[in-house]
């Protein structure tokens, strides 16, 4: 730097830094502390001066350079405060495939459970953050941090210092929208036979043995069964999952509101209403919701019925023995019907209700009208038979949209005796083929090969 006859202060864009300069002319004038500091004060340097380098220009005589003589902090941003779960939030609840293309339906984790007394979560307060300061005095706001709010749920308690959760029941653990739920869990070690008797329980049921003939099994949660299944009834508020399967002898069913996981199915009435995913279908009546999928390297469906509303993937379909077997999807002209009396069924309850209001209106003044009294009473039953009308039709609606461009693909054999339905088409299959895959192309169902 070129030497000046004036001593001067450079603060940086950011003004965390000032720097002084002091030309050797005038170095006798400032060789005390006390006289820097004012001069420093006089330019705007109010904060963070740095007495090393100070005492250092001082001492060293340091002329003819820029020192930098103050330093301002920098604020230190809060941080939110955060939840740290003790319990597996993220599992797989789909079986995973063995590398020779069979299904390992044990891989399948559908529950988290937990014991009394053990601590589910801990929070970490939030940081608020610490204010900087430049060298001009001015303050710089950190960011300040925020706090979570308290967990919410029930089967479990909070800390008085709000750090800590603990289970105080036995149970499976959930989270759901940032709630959490302690549901107790009825755990069965061995087989469930007439001598346990029927089970019907509010939570979700593990069996670690099978399921004898003759037994009805009710959950409002998910149901795990790791042995087998034979003529039961199995009924699932959630999901069920059947790490064996079922041999039915055309006895059992089993029904689930959630989706349904199963090794095989013989002989047995089977509804979701989600998806449904196995091996083998024998002899099966099967319908559910969602999608079929059947993706081992021996997934097949021989003889029985078969019915998903979006889609069924498999790889076989039938036998050499031309054993008839029908699968489906899509929606059939029942449905159709249904939503047109639907349709009609609503618009006359609506101008009922307008009518009903109208008449209220005018006895609105009237006290201890029998008149009114009824009006409100028929108000009440055909807003309840609308809301349940126009909760049906919104779900058949759905169940429409959701059946658009669905397809039934194999991956290997499909025999003859093998009958296709989709919507209200239909065709059967005449001679052996491979590795189709059946669509809807509009009025008719066009058989195309699946590319490799």
């Amino acid at each position: 730097m070129a030497a000046s006859k004036e001593p001067r202060v450079r603060i940086s864009d950011d003004e965390m830094q000032a720097f002084l300069y002091i030309p050797y002319e005038l170095m006798d004038n400032y060789k005390d502390m006390e006289t820097v500091q004012l001069f420093l004060k006089q330019k705007g340097v109010n904060f963070g001066i740095i007495e090393e380098n100070l005492k250092g220009l001082l001492e060293k005589q340091l002329c003819d350079r820029e020192i930098l003589i103050a330093e301002g902090s920098q604020s230190q941003d809060g941080t939110d405060g955060y939840y740290d779960y003790k319990f597996n939030l993220d599992f797989s609840k789909k079986p995973k495939i063995r590398p020779d293309g069979t299904v390992d339906y044990w891989s399948i984790k559908m529950v988290e459970t937990v014991e009394k007394g053990q601590v589910i979560a801990e929070y970490h307060k939030a940081y608020q953050g610490q204010d900087g300061m430049n060298v001009k005095g001015k303050i710089i706001l950190a960011k300040r941090g925020r706090d979570q709010v308290p967990l919410r749920g029930r089967g479990f308690e909070r800390s008085e210092d709000g750090s800590t959760y603990t289970a105080v029941i036995d149970g499976k653990i959930e989270m759901m929208n940032g709630r959490i739920t302690i549901l107790p869990v009825y755990e069965i070690s061995g087989d469930v036979d007439l001598s346990v008797g029927n089970i019907d329980f509010r939570g979700d049921v593990i069996i670690h043995g099978g399921v004898c003939s003759g037994v009805s099994i009710k959950a409002t949660g998910t149901i795990t069964i790791d042995g087998i299944v034979e003529g039961a009834q199995i009924e699932a508020g959630k999901d069920v999952v059947l790490r064996s399967g079922v041999m039915g002898a055309s006895r059992a069913s089993v029904t689930s509101r959630g989706n349904i996981t199963a090794k095989f199915f013989e002989y047995t009435r089977v509804h979701a209403n989600g998806s449904i995913q196995a091996d083998v279908f024998l002899n099966c009546k099967v319908s559910c919701g969602g999608s079929i999928i059947l993706d081992g390297r021996k997934a097949s469906i021989v003889g029985g019925e078969v019915w998903a509303i979006e889609s069924i993937s498999v790889q076989t379909i039938g036998s050499d023995g031309e054993v008839k077997t029908k699968v489906r999807i899509g929606n059939d002209a029942n449905v159709m019907r249904r939503i047109t009396i639907l349709r009609s069924k609503i618009e006359v309850e609506q101008e009922n209700l307008y009518k009903i209001e109208e008449g209220l209106k005018i006895l609105n003044d009237v006290k201890n009208d029998p008149r009114r009294t009824e009006l409100l009473r028929v108000k009440i039953r055909d807003s309840a038979l609308l809301a349940n009308d126009t909760a049906e039709l919104e779900k058949l609606e759905n169940q429409i949209q959701r059946a658009k461009g669905g397809s039934i693909s194999v991956k290997g054999k499909v025999y003859p005796g093998v009958w296709v339905e989709m919507d209200d088409l239909r065709i059967s299959v005449k001679e052996e083929q491979e590795r189709l895959e059946f669509v809807k192309n509009p009025d008719k169902i066009v058989m195309c090969q699946l590319e490799s």
